[in-house]
């Protein structure tokens, strides 16, 4: 089936390197869609691409795409019955960045860019679930066990290198003003050999705040972490970096916002604008 995705790379720090995932036209009768990326084996839905309404054409950016592997999207559609309407055809991309960023998935916008250390990731336990029992009379014993687990207790040290940076790290899992889940998104550069998923997803509960260089006047600032490889939050939250107020700040009126634009997806597409407002 056609209708494959249009992939667009962006590498800036504006709020870190992504891709935006556009897709032109659907089949007919399509109300939403589900958009996935497919990398290594592993295939999940895109952040704020779950049952998304689609008026003929739908655009969204992945901000927790992996560096340096290909990439695979392709969306499923649905009627407005939810009945599925099959696949879009697939377009891949590889995001070349020579980089480590960390983000919270429900703030893209406080990403930051960080150093990994050279102890991290350096010992990788995937346990499996189960316990041994010794029966009456048998000799050896009997293991009851479940599925093996993703990482257990990995090493994620890694240092940020400026003030903006480290004060951008400590809030990555909360504020004295604001909660949200202790879940960070790590994107390894591929040149990086580090045997850990890209993206990795890990419940990060303690990032420990040590001072590398800052009694000499530096910057440099140590974050000693463990993690536990999760599950990122459901794909269906986000926190939009483009709002409606970006779009009102930058017009006037509606006429003046209509007559700059063609459409509605390209009112979509205006990610210059977000956090104008």
């Amino acid at each position: 089936m056609p209708y494959a995705p249009t992939l667009t790379v962006s590498v800036d720090p504006n709020p870190m390197p992504r891709v935006e995932v556009l897709f032109t036209s659907f089949v007919a009768l399509t109300a939403f869609v589900d958009v996935y990326r497919l990398a290594e084996g592993r295939e999940y839905k895109v952040r704020s691409a779950v049952k998304a309404a689609t008026a003929g054409a739908l655009t969204r950016i992945d901000f927790e795409v992996p560096f340096g592997i290909p990439v695979t999207y392709r969306a499923e559609m649905f009627d407005a019955a939810g009945v599925s309407l099959g696949f879009t055809d697939t377009t891949s991309v590889l995001l070349d960045v020579d980089e480590t960023w960390v983000h919270n998935p429900l703030n893209p916008a406080g990403a930051v860019r960080v150093t990994m250390a050279d102890s991290a990731a350096d010992s990788l336990s995937r346990p499996v679930s189960g316990a041994l029992f010794h029966p009456e009379g048998r000799r050896v014993g009997v293991v009851i066990g479940g599925a093996k687990q993703g990482l257990r207790g990995v090493n994620l040290d890694c240092y940020t290198l400026t003030d903006a940076d480290t004060d951008s790290f400590a809030a990555l899992t909360g504020t004295y003003n604001s909660t949200t889940v202790p879940v960070l998104c790590f994107r390894i550069p591929a040149t990086m050999k580090m045997r850990i998923p890209r993206p990795l997803f890990a419940a990060v509960l303690d990032p420990t705040e040590v001072a590398f260089d800052l009694r000499m006047g530096g910057s440099a600032v140590m974050w000693q972490s463990t993690g536990d490889e999760v599950s990122p939050p459901t794909p269906a939250l986000v926190v939009p970096l483009l709002t409606n107020a970006d779009i009102n700040a930058n017009f006037a009126t509606n006429a003046a916002l209509n007559a700059a634009h063609l459409n509605n997806l390209a009112i979509n597409r205006r990610y210059d604008l977000a956090g104008s407002a």
